[in-house]
């Protein structure tokens, strides 16, 4: 989705289905003590929702880097914070999974619905990197089940279409979403100890197929890649009429888009 769009719309459409579920889940974990001068990394900031509620929880003499790959979206947290007269927090435009900080940096690294784009194998292998002794992770991200009716949908109209390499790309898309063993794995084969991946459901009502294909939050976070996977733009416009067709069809009720929040922990010794 257009930068600009969507960050024209993320406080309304996006931010209530995502960070607004994720941050509650995460705060469950979140110290209770920091060093007295904690340097703390926030991976993938969007809108300062996260920003804020750790900025709350910083000591005095602490500071926190958030960065973000979506620049519209980092200037929007920048001007909440700066609202709120916060000097304890620097912002810097960075891939989560490509940062350019040095080795054994902070007092802990966290993140509030890492988007599904990233490499989950590879941002916790750079949160490892960056950590110090005795140093946290606290991430969320969308593990396997997520996007499932959607993704369905998408398989089956593939099908139809007889659009078998698509297919193919699509089964690499949807292995990406990890289940709660295999994220576990992850984080142990990084070096990281006392792992702990704890998982919780969550549900965004959609009247129709339209409303579910046009959402801001679905598209950010699954439908654009998965459309991205076929070239020519009148096959892909196909592919959006016939999973509306069908979405109304299996669902006329209104579709119920299932989440799975995960909650990933860990300590680097």
């Amino acid at each position: 989705m257009e930068a600009r769009n969507l960050a024209r719309g993320y406080e309304k459409t996006v931010r209530p289905h995502w960070e607004d579920q994720f941050v509650p889940f995460l705060l469950e974990s979140f110290p209770e003590s920091l060093p007295a001068k904690a340097s703390l990394l926030e991976m993938g900031c969007t809108t300062g929702r996260f920003t804020q509620e750790i900025l709350s929880r910083l000591p005095a003499d602490g500071r926190l880097i958030a960065v973000e790959d979506v620049s519209e979206l980092m200037e929007i947290a920048r001007r909440k914070v700066a609202a709120a007269d916060h000097k304890q927090v620097f912002f810097k435009h960075e891939r989560p999974d490509a940062l350019t900080f040095a080795d054994d940096t902070f007092h802990g690294v966290l993140a509030s619905g890492l988007a599904t784009s990233y490499d989950l194998d590879t941002v916790i292998a750079e949160a490892y990197r960056l950590l110090k002794h005795n140093g946290f992770v606290l991430l969320g991200t969308v593990l396997q089940g997520s996007f499932q009716e959607l993704l369905d949908i998408f398989r089956e109209v593939l099908e139809k279409e007889d659009l078998t390499r698509v297919q193919d790309g699509l089964d690499r898309l949807s292995s990406r979403l990890l289940d709660r063993r295999q994220v576990s794995r992850l984080l142990s084969r990084a070096g990281l100890v006392a792992c702990r991946v704890q998982v919780q459901p969550s549900t965004v009502h959609f009247e129709s197929g339209l409303k579910l294909l046009g959402s801001p939050l679905v598209r950010q976070h699954c439908l654009d890649e998965c459309l991205s996977l076929i070239k020519d733009r009148g096959w892909r416009e196909g592919v959006v009429a016939g999973m509306i067709r069908a979405l109304d069809t299996y669902f006329p009720n209104g579709i119920d888009l299932n989440l799975v929040l995960g909650k990933l922990e860990g300590t680097k010794l």
